[in-house]
């Protein structure tokens, strides 16, 4: 069955690489054209940069990802261990993150340490991610824009921490990892093993409860517009914590990967984050809205004010006119 799968992934995986190059090469063959119209020399020259510059951002992003070595997966046993540690030892030792600490490479305990300090700046990069995905879909709320815009940031974000452990994970890791992506952004309320309701009920309720929100006058009809936004940016935010998560618990450990109990460890660490970054970055998101409904009461007020002056000024009108021509007649008549 796993060999048919990956017979058709790999098939799949062909066939979009072939439509993206058939795509590419299209765009290059009319760009060419538009040039040659204008100088045949010219569109030679631009042919050939453009060529050079898809085939550098083709090629160099592959191979700085294959120049990291290999993952040093953990073994299943404890009798394995001592022949473990000093191979992850020597990993670590050379890892430029930790340039500025002192560690007993012999101990396991002085590992975990390590491991301790590249997790917490992995975990900065993690939240940071997260709070510019809360901010920019809760605004934007753009369903395929938020997705494509997703996709993307938790691409760069896997790259990201793979650097800091210096480390990449194997093909079939990459793939489950990026196949996880695809399905948490697309299919966020179906994922495995997740209700986030349940998650993000008390954040949000705590955050609508808050007194800043509370003392605006006009907040009812504005309610349901900002639940909508915090739960669209929570959920995205939510998504991109699980995965970092995962991620971060992929490349940095001394136990063997369990996918399964890698899940659900990143769902209780992502909630206490979630937690945490929606209280602190909800507060812009809300100050965005009623700064937008406020702006657009002004205008209103002042378009009807507008109109109500422009009203007024042609009743005088109609009325002055209506009087000068009232008092004209009688003097007609004499």
């Amino acid at each position: 069955m796993m060999t048919q799968i990956k017979r058709l992934a790999t098939a799949i995986g062909i066939l979009f690489l072939v439509l993206f190059i058939i795509i590419i090469f299209n765009q290059l063959m009319q760009v060419y054209l538009y040039a040659s119209t204008v100088n045949h020399t010219l569109g030679i020259v631009v042919l050939t940069v453009l060529t050079t510059v898809f085939v550098v951002l083709l090629v160099v992003p592959v191979a700085l990802f294959f120049r990291l070595p290999k993952p040093l997966l953990a073994p299943d046993s404890e009798d394995d261990m001592p022949a473990y540690i000093p191979q992850l030892s020597a990993r670590l030792a050379k890892n430029k993150m930790l340039l500025g600490h002192t560690f007993d490479w012999s101990q396991k305990e002085e590992l975990q340490r390590a491991l301790y300090v590249l997790d917490t700046q992995a975990n900065e990069i993690i939240q940071k991610t997260a709070r510019n995905v809360f901010l920019s879909t809760s605004i934007s709320q753009n369903g395929k824009l938020d997705a494509l815009m997703v996709f993307s940031t938790h691409t760069k974000m896997i790259w990201d921490i793979a650097h800091i452990y210096y480390q990449r994970p194997t093909l079939k890791d990459m793939i489950s990892l990026y196949s996880n992506v695809g399905t948490t952004t697309l299919l966020a309320t179906q994922i495995e093993d997740l209700d986030i309701s349940e998650q993000l009920e008390p954040v949000l309720g705590t955050v609508l409860q808050g007194s800043a929100v509370r003392s605006i006058p006009f907040i009812g009809p504005l309610s349901s517009v900002i639940m909508d936004s915090l739960l669209e940016g929570s959920v995205n935010a939510f998504l991109t914590l699980r995965v970092g998560v995962i991620t971060k618990r992929y490349c940095g450990t001394l136990e063997p990967f369990n996918p399964k109990k890698a899940r659900k460890a990143a769902i209780a660490e992502a909630s206490v984050m979630l937690k945490v970054l929606v209280l602190q970055v909800s507060g812009q998101v809300v100050n965005a809205i009623l700064k937008t409904a406020r702006n657009a009461g002004s205008n209103t007020v002042r378009s009807g004010m507008e109109l109500a002056g422009k009203a007024t000024r042609n009743v005088k009108r109609g009325f002055f006119g209506w009087f000068r021509s009232a008092a004209s007649e009688p003097s007609q008549e004499q």
